[in-house]
């Protein structure tokens, strides 16, 4: 498969992920009592009121290199509205990631069902050679699915700021530290050192392949 056909399959996967992983954000804060998403249209499965342009831009030139770097339109929250603006805020940031992990498994049982249906004598290696036809398309589509949404799961959750995860961290620490871990100064710091040091793959590549590794576990697919 040349880096063109590889492109028509990654990018699709990457936009539907982001674009989820936004909508989770802003069905989640709306559920709690925070009608900020829903006065600004985000409460939608539309994946085109998700994505920021910039952000698609950026999805679409690095998945032409295989790697999918982009973001998504960040979903409009006040904590305030939540009976509990801590935990709120962090059950809110958790629902991202944890559609991508939904995500991550229904692309792996899609995949699963179609090794069972159509070569279940057949390795995943063989149909991903190149001659597996429209089998080997579809059984790669399910693997960027796997992959690229065990990588959202992952990376957002670093405890970093903006990412999900700082928010995670901050209803964990006392509250005096959370201006501190709000600060955008500090995230944007350690991103440039986490991506400049090569550090980003240090973390991202061991935890991807057990997240993996798991759904091979639960799922039995990829294998």
């Amino acid at each position: 498969m040349d880096k063109f056909q590889d492109f028509l399959l990654f990018f699709p996967i990457i936009l539907i992920s982001v674009a989820l992983h936004e909508f989770a954000h802003c069905w989640t804060d709306d559920r709690m009592g925070d009608d900020t998403p829903r006065l600004a249209g985000r409460v939608t499965l539309n994946p085109l009121v998700h994505l920021d342009p910039w952000g698609t831009i950026m999805m679409a030139i690095s998945a032409f290199w295989g790697v999918g770097f982009g973001w998504g339109k960040p979903s409009p929250f006040n904590p305030q509205n939540f009976r509990n603006p801590a935990l709120g805020r962090m059950i809110g940031a958790i629902a991202g990631p944890l559609s991508n992990i939904l995500q991550m498994f229904a692309w792996a049982s899609l995949g699963l069902l179609l090794q069972l249906l159509f070569a279940p004598h057949v390795s995943l290696m063989e149909i991903l050679d190149g001659s597996g036809g429209w089998l080997g398309v579809a059984f790669t589509l399910c693997l960027y699915g796997v992959i690229i949404n065990a990588s959202l799961a992952i990376f957002n959750m670093l405890p970093i700021y903006p990412l999900d995860g700082h928010h995670v961290l901050s209803y964990f620490v006392p509250a005096s530290w959370r201006p501190i871990l709000d600060n955008p100064i500090w995230g944007l710091v350690l991103l440039f050192l986490i991506f400049n040091g090569h550090v980003l793959g240090v973390v991202l590549h061991p935890l991807q392949n057990g997240a993996i590794y798991v759904t091979r576990l639960l799922v039995g697919w990829p294998g």
